[in-house]
C-alpha cells in the first residue's frame, strides 16, 4: 500500500502521537464516586452490623389489670395478638389426638413425649383449675388467669431499654447484677443470680466480648398475655 503524498511525516507523526495520548487516557483507571463522609459511612455499617432495636413508644403510665377470677372472661382485644399465636402454637402441641380439645391423656402424653414423668395428682389440678371442655378458647382463658399478675412484654421491653444505651437489644450481665444488688429493693448474689438464671445470653462477637442478656427475649418469656393499658 502506497502512502498518500499530499501527507506529510510530520501529519503522520502528529496523528500517531494523538492517538497514543487517547489510548493511554482511555487506560487511566478513573476514581470513584465520591462516597459519603466517614461518618456517614461508619453509621450505616454499624446499622447492619449492630441494628438498634426498635422499641415500643411510651405512652403514658401503666395501669395494672384487675384481677381476675376463674369465672371471668377475657375479651381477645385486651390481649397481646403474638402471645395469642404463641398458644395456639401450644395448645396444638398439647392437643396430640387433634380433636380441638386437651384431655388428662393429651397432658400425660405431652409429658411424657417431654421427658418426664406424668404425675396423675398435677394432672388432675391442672385440669381443675380449666373449664371443662378446654377447648382453645378455655386455654386462652386459664392462661390469662395463672399469668394475671405479668406486665405485658411491651412495658417489660421498655423498662429493659433503659439499661441499653446503643439500642444493641443486648445489656452486660454485670451491669444488671449491680443494679439488682445496689439499688432500690436490694437483692443478694444468690436472689440476682436466681432471677437471671434463665436469661437468654447473646451470641459474642468476639472472645473479649462480656457476657450480654439478650433482654428481648427475656422480655418474651417474662411477659403476661394482657396488651399494655394506659390511663
Amino acid at each position: 500500500m502506497s502512502m498518500d503524498p499530499a501527507v506529510s511525516l510530520e501529519d503522520l507523526e502528529r496523528r500517531r502521537r494523538r492517538a497514543s495520548s487517547a489510548r493511554k487516557a482511555s487506560q487511566t483507571p478513573q476514581p470513584p464516586p465520591q462516597l459519603a463522609t466517614d461518618s456517614e459511612a461508619m453509621a450505616v455499617i454499624n446499622e447492619i452490623f449492630n441494628p438498634r432495636l426498635k422499641l415500643p413508644e411510651s405512652t403514658g403510665h401503666y395501669t395494672l389489670p384487675e384481677e381476675l377470677t376463674a369465672d371471668d372472661h377475657v375479651s381477645p382485644q385486651d390481649l397481646d395478638i403474638a402471645k395469642l399465636a404463641e398458644l395456639k402454637e401450644v395448645f396444638t402441641l398439647f392437643d396430640t389426638n387433634c380433636d380441638g380439645l386437651i384431655s388428662k391423656d393429651d397432658l400425660r402424653f405431652t409429658y411424657t413425649a417431654l421427658g418426664n414423668e406424668p404425675n396423675e395428682q398435677l394432672l388432675e389440678q391442672m385440669m381443675s383449675e380449666a373449664q371443662d371442655p378446654l377447648d382453645y378458647e378455655a386455654f386462652v382463658q386459664l392462661m390469662c388467669r395463672r399469668t394475671i399478675e405479668l406486665d405485658p412484654e411491651e412495658v417489660l421491653l421498655e423498662a429493659w431499654s433503659k439499661w441499653d444505651d446503643h439500642g444493641t437489644g443486648m445489656i452486660d450481665e454485670r451491669k444488671i447484677y449491680e443494679e439488682l444488688t445496689n439499688y432500690g429493693d436490694k437483692m443478694t448474689i444468690s436472689e440476682a443470680k436466681e432471677a437471671l438464671s434463665h436469661a437468654p445470653m447473646a451470641k459474642p462477637k468476639t472472645l473479649e466480648e462480656p457476657p450480654m442478656i439478650d433482654y428481648p427475649a427475656f422480655c418474651r418469656m417474662l411477659g403476661g398475655m394482657r396488651k399494655r393499658k394506659n390511663k
